[in-house]
């Protein structure tokens, strides 16, 4: 914005020198009117450039803005890390769950089978 301003007083200097400039009878009148056209087209041409950096600027500005904090990605991974976790633990307490009773299954056909082979031998003893 102080550039804009800048550019704006330089402008009016620039004019107000011009136009005490053309009153003097030392001036010639042909250069006078090109220098103050290229003044003009420079100051056009500065003041075109200033607004595409300010709209650079409020661009650059909206996404700084969009983008998420730091504490905003460390509490995301957190809550991920967190749900991950979770998962993992009721996945592996249900392996542990389903362990335990394979080794309960495990233990009572042990069991039914030396009955079965108990009762075998009783039958072939008689």
């Amino acid at each position: 914005m102080l550039e804009r301003l800048a550019v704006l007083v330089g402008g009016f200097a620039a004019g107000a020198l011009l136009r005490r400039w053309q009153d003097s009878p030392l001036a010639p009148p042909r250069s006078l009117e090109r220098t103050a056209r290229e003044l003009q087209a420079q100051m056009r041409a500065h003041e075109h450039r200033l607004r595409r950096l300010e709209n650079r600027a409020e661009t650059h500005e909206a996404r700084l803005n969009d983008m998420p904090s730091a504490r905003q990605l460390a509490s995301a991974m957190d809550e991920l890390l967190g749900k991950a976790m979770s998962g993992l633990d009721a996945r592996l307490a249900a392996q542990a769950q389903s362990i335990e009773a394979l080794r309960a299954t495990v233990t009572q056909t042990d069991e039914l089978l030396e009955r079965v082979l108990e009762s075998l031998d009783l039958l072939s003893e008689q």
